[in-house]
Parts: structure tokens; C-alpha cells; sequence
């Protein structure tokens, strides 16, 4: 950093500032790129909050060695804001330093940016950190994506916390052999996380393992994915669960609008919560026969689900009434 004199009358309005409160709303202003001389001063201002705004300014990085010098500061807060900045991919020697930081905290700000994924060797200084923390943070972090060999590694860790936050990154959609393996992982939280996250739809041998887990709470979650109808099988599958939620959750399904004889499966059922779901399905109003089924089911409380739902737009009594509408009127806002 230059050790040119300062210009007095910058000394002047920042003790101006400062004496209104004002400095760290000035740390943050992108007018700051045209003032060096400020950014100078403010970095090493005695007052950590003020450094803290500073590092959230993304016009530091026009100035190496201001990041430089607050990847070194004193308070570990203002490393961990540093660490944070999604502009810190262009400056690899602050990003490798903070990686080594002897603070937890910044190693964990660290492993949460996404701006990690232009270094490969500060992903693999996380990968292998011994605090298990900073590794879950890094396993939901969608930077992951290029690097399946670290995908690997973190769906292998010992802590099931990191294995389950893994399974719940998107990046996983690159690795099919780490989506079977923690469709198959001992602790069912894990397959949990997984059955939760929206890319598991696209694996069809995955789907299928957790259509027949022995957690029912596994079936549950799955069974409500919208995405289902394009797995007739495994949709079909639900429908005939023994566990009487996991046919409720199915109900509730939107994707049952392409289904028909699924969702006449579900108007019989004997488990009444699962008719009473049925029945407050928009996906319903395009099968006039359940319609009718469930208007005129044994069960009270069925019945009066059916008729006061606000999601069911067309409420008839026979089929040929429905039919005869104009279809704007059957048709239901899903």
C-alpha cells in the first residue's frame, strides 16, 4: 500500500463524518472507486464496523492492496465479511489467505460463497478442513457443480450432517453414482435431504429406491413431487402404499391431473384422509366422475371439504351438466 502524505482536507471531512455517524454508510458508497485516497483512510479506520462496510463495497477490488490488507485485519469480523464478498474470485491470493484463516468463522463465510468455484485448490483446502462445519457449508454450496470428484468425497464423509447437505445441492445432478449411493445411505436423514431435492426427479433408478423405502416418511415426501407423472410406475407404486399418509400426500399431488385412474384409485380409498386430500386437489375439477364420487361421499367431513374448497371451481350434479360448459369454466387454476 502507498504511503503518499493525505490531503488534509480529507482528514477534515472524514472526522466530519465520523462526528455525524456517517462513516460506514460512506464505506459502502460505489462513488468511493473515485476517491482512493477515502478507501485508504477508511480501511484502516479504528472502528471495525466501518471496515466491516467497507469490505461489502465492491469497488475495493479496483484496489489489491486494500483487500489485501483487510484479509489480514485484526477483527475477525471484518475477515469473514471480506470472505463473503462475491467479487473475491478475482483476487486468488486473498481467497487462498482466507482459506487458511485461523478464524472458523471466516473459513466458513468462505465455503458458503459461490465465487469459490474459479479455485480448485481453495475447494480442496475446504474439503478437507477439520471442522465439520465449514464442510457442510461448502457441501450446499452450488460451486460444487464443476468438481464431481469433490462431490464424491463430501457423499462419503463420516458425518451424516455434511451427507445430507450434500444431497440436498443441486450440483449433485452431475453425479448419478452419488445420487444412487445416498439413495442407499444408512441414515435415513440423509435420504430424506435427498428425496427434497427438486433435481431427483431426473433419476429414475433413485426415484424408484426411494419409492420403496422402508421410512415411510421417505415415501411421504416423494409421493407429493409434482414431477411424479412422469414416472407412472412409481406413481402407481404410492398408490398402493400400506402406509395410509403416503397415499394422502399422493392426493394432494398435482400431477394426478395426468393421472385419471390413479386419482379414481384414491376416490375409493378406505382410508378417509386420503379422499378428504382428493378432495381438495384442484387437479380434481377435470374428472367429472370423482367429482361426483366425492360429492357424494360416505364420509361427512369429505363432503364438506369438497364443497367449500375455494380450489374446486365447478361444483355439478351429474357429468353431462359439466361436460356441457364452456371449457374456460372446467378448466382450474392449478
Amino acid at each position: 500500500m502507498t504511503n503518499a502524505p493525505v490531503d488534509p482536507l480529507v482528514i477534515i471531512e472524514l472526522t466530519n463524518l465520523k462526528a455525524a455517524g456517517k462513516l460506514e454508510e460512506l464505506a459502502k458508497r460505489p462513488s468511493l472507486a473515485m476517491k482512493p485516497e477515502w478507501i485508504r483512510e477508511l480501511a484502516k479506520n479504528e472502528s471495525p464496523g466501518v471496515r466491516v462496510a467497507l469490505t461489502r463495497n465492491l469497488t475495493i477490488w479496483d484496489f489489491p492492496e486494500i483487500a489485501a490488507k483487510l484479509s489480514t485485519d485484526e477483527d475477525p469480523d471484518v475477515r469473514r465479511s471480506l470472505a463473503s464478498n462475491p467479487a473475491i474470485a478475482n483476487h486468488p491470493h486473498v481467497v487462498g489467505r482466507l482459506s487458511k484463516d485461523e478464524n472458523p468463522w471466516v473459513r466458513k463465510a468462505l465455503a458458503s460463497n459461490p465465487a469459490i468455484a474459479e479455485s480448485s485448490e481453495v475447494i480442496e483446502s475446504l474439503l478437507i478442513d477439520p471442522n465439520a462445519s465449514i464442510r457442510q457449508r461448502l457441501a450446499q454450496n452450488p460451486a460444487l457443480a464443476g468438481y464431481p470428484g469433490s462431490i464424491d468425497l463430501l457423499a462419503s464423509d463420516r458425518s451424516a450432517t455434511i451427507r445430507c447437505a450434500i444431497a440436498s445441492n443441486p450440483a449433485i445432478a452431475e453425479s448419478p453414482g452419488v445420487i444412487d449411493s445416498l439413495a442407499d445411505d444408512i441414515d435415513w436423514g440423509v435420504r430424506d435431504c435427498l428425496v427434497r431435492n427438486p433435481i431427483i426427479i431426473s433419476f429414475l433408478k433413485a426415484v424408484d429406491r426411494l419409492a420403496g423405502d422402508k421410512n415411510p416418511e421417505i415415501r411421504y415426501q416423494l409421493a407429493f413431487n409434482p414431477a411424479l407423472a412422469n414416472f407412472p410406475e412409481v406413481v402407481e407404486r404410492l398408490s398402493n402404499d400400506r402406509t395410509n399418509r403416503v397415499r394422502q400426500s399422493l392426493a394432494a399431488n398435482p400431477a394426478l391431473v395426468d393421472l385419471p385412474e390413479i386419482a379414481e384409485r384414491l376416490a375409493n380409498d378406505k382410508y378417509y384422509y386420503v379422499r378428504l386430500e382428493l378432495a381438495q386437489n384442484p387437479a380434481i375439477a377435470y374428472f367429472p366422475e370423482i367429482i361426483e364420487k366425492l360429492s357424494k361421499d360416505k364420509n361427512k367431513t369429505v363432503r364438506q371439504a369438497f364443497a367449500s374448497s375455494p380450489t374446486i371451481p365447478t361444483r355439478t350434479t351429474s357429468t353431462q351438466q359439466w361436460q356441457a360448459q364452456p371449457v374456460s369454466q372446467k378448466t382450474p387454476t392449478l
